[in-house]
């Protein structure tokens, strides 16, 4: 072999390992897109799995904690003075004996916090969260210091009020008519009641037929705004023609005109139905047994005709029942329209539900032959339903009958009390 023929063999040995290495380098390559994708997918769906909390999940929290406070104290037997009593958020939990479900409140897994409780001239129960970044309630603390101000630090107000407006919101009057308008209500999700805050465009001219809007706008103090509006249409007043013709008739004896008017009389038929306006809120609510006063109404015609006295009422309001009624207002006027407006009167129920019993003694020891009466604590203490049930987990040991527990024999039983709405409470009680 000479120069030349090795020199060409050594040429294509050296080809072959570049060839090798590049193949190497894209798979390399490949492969390591193949990564990427795969830790993005994977990082996708661990975000997705993460849960979203609204502020009123963290506001929630707060208010059941607050709740819960005053039986946690009840049921440890913790008298509250002007002396600030401090509760964990821990102890309020279900898994630790309190009432709050971490499974309904799911901000409680990521939040630590505490209740300050007080005595002055009343109590008073103050909740105080810090959930990782997303919620802190101004004013926590992580040592035992108490806490003097409470207002909620959260991410930016981005929800607008709502504007609720008042009567109808579509309108039709005739040409030359008074207008008076309703109004409108506006609620706020931090705010509340802004009512006070709306601006009102109002460019009804009753005097030309046309269709105009009646435009409400409320900001919040976030600078949310929001906008809604009435349609007021003015249409033109029902009108009457009068058409006058003349007759000549003549004589032989003697030729005489004379003019005989006929008067005919056109009148375009109303058909507008008439307007009905509800005095006071479309919407009462009152407590149960409250007295129900109809806050009254009030109907035109299409001719701005007072017709009041037309308004048929029907419907009626049990004010010892809870629920919902309705009263119907409906009219008919002298041209044979009609229209009807409706009034919704909500009856609350004012019973107080028990959120928790305890009982005077949570152990009991007796003799055989001997008696013990147990008293039954509600929380809250002006609870309407105090009904209670007795059980005995072992009667041959202990037998009880509302309340009274008599010891039967040697051993230890279970007294259990439960209210009407579930609510338990237990004492131990052990007979030697």
């Amino acid at each position: 072999m000479d120069d030349k023929e090795y020199s060409q063999e050594y040429e294509n040995d050296e080809k072959k390992k570049f060839q090798i290495t590049r193949g190497m380098v894209i798979l390399a390559a490949i492969i390591l897109v193949v990564i990427i994708i795969i830790i993005v997918v994977i990082v996708s769906v661990i975000n997705s799995k993460k849960p979203e909390y609204e502020t009123s999940d963290f506001i929630k929290l707060e208010s059941r904690m607050e709740q819960e406070a005053p039986i946690y104290l009840s049921q440890n037997n913790i008298e509250l003075t002007e002396e600030e009593v401090k509760i964990d958020l821990k102890k309020l939990l279900v898994e630790n004996g309190g009432s709050i479900d971490s499974s309904k409140t799911k901000v409680a897994k990521i939040c630590n916090g505490y209740v300050i409780a007080v005595k002055n001239e009343t109590e008073s129960y103050d909740a105080y969260i810090s959930c990782s970044d997303m919620y802190q309630t101004e004013g926590y603390v992580t040592n035992d210091s108490a806490a003097t101000t409470k207002k909620p630090t959260t991410k930016k107000d981005t929800e607008k009020p709502v504007i609720t407006i008042i009567g109808e919101k579509e309108i039709t009057i005739n040409q030359g008519s008074g207008y008076n308008d309703e109004g409108a209500k506006a609620m706020d999700n931090v705010d509340g009641d802004i009512t006070a805050s709306i601006k009102v465009e109002n460019k009804v001219d009753t005097s030309k037929v046309g269709v105009y809007l009646v435009v409400y706008s409320v900001s919040d103090k976030a600078g949310n705004k929001a906008e809604s509006s009435r349609k007021v249409t003015v249409v033109s007043a029902p009108t009457t023609t009068t058409q006058v013709t003349t007759k000549k008739t003549t004589t032989k004896s003697k030729v005489t005109t004379t003019k005989r008017q006929n008067v005919v009389t056109t009148t375009r038929r109303i058909t507008t139905p008439p307007t009905i306006t509800l005095k006071g809120s479309t919407i009462i609510e009152i407590n149960q047994g409250t007295r129900y006063s109809d806050p009254g109404y009030s109907a035109v015609d299409a001719l701005g005709n007072d017709i009041t006295s037309r308004v048929n009422v029907s419907g009626s309001v049990n004010i010892n029942n809870p629920g919902t009624y309705t009263i119907n207002y409906y009219v008919t006027d002298a041209y044979g329209n009609s229209n009807s407006k409706t009034r919704t009167v909500r009856v609350k129920s004012t019973s107080v539900a028990v959120q928790g019993i305890t009982l005077s003694q949570n152990n009991v020891s007796l003799s055989v032959g001997q008696s013990k009466t147990l008293t039954v604590y509600f929380s809250p203490s002006n609870a309407t339903n105090k009904s209670v049930s007795w059980s005995s987990s072992n009667p041959s040991v202990a037998d009880v009958q509302n309340g009274n527990i008599t010891a039967k024999s040697k051993g230890s039983a279970t007294i259990t009390a439960t209210s009407s709405n579930g609510k338990k409470a237990s004492a131990i009680v052990t007979v030697n």
